[in-house]
């Protein structure tokens, strides 16, 4: 009788805790390739690995989303070999109120900065400076 051996994987959190190694040293092939856009969009969030084997992103805008989704299998045939798991996908959402988090003008992070540390209306009004 012939019998096929039955794949193993390896435990949940230990999966998820090299979801995160195996992640950023994809992200870091991406830089050295040249690919700083892609690189920065996956820096964006860090991936959440369900139960199910589903990786879950939330990205601020559709742009981030739709070029992730362009690039994924390359994505997941390296995670997937380097967690030998090939059950694992993705799962990306949009949430745009991510976007209000990150400053783009000056007046934007100023606004930032002083939700931080309000003692810096302060030092702005004692110098007289300007942003």
């Amino acid at each position: 009788m012939l019998r096929l051996k039955k794949k193993i994987f390896p435990p949940i959190l230990l999966l998820k805790t090299q979801l995160n190694e195996y992640w950023y040293t994809f992200v870091d092939k991406l830089e050295k390739k040249g690919k700083y856009n892609l690189a920065a969009i996956l820096k964006i969030d860090t991936p959440k690995l369900t139960d199910d084997d589903v990786i879950q992103l939330e990205f601020p805008n559709s742009t981030n989303k739709i070029e992730v989704e362009r690039n994924q299998f390359d994505l997941l045939q390296f995670l997937r070999k380097s967690l030998n798991n090939f059950n694992i996908r993705l799962e990306i959402s949009v949430n745009e109120a991510m976007d209000k988090k990150y400053a783009y003008t000056a007046e934007d992070k100023y606004a930032k900065l002083l939700e931080k540390n309000p003692a810096l209306e302060t030092l702005k009004q004692t110098f007289n400076l300007d942003l």
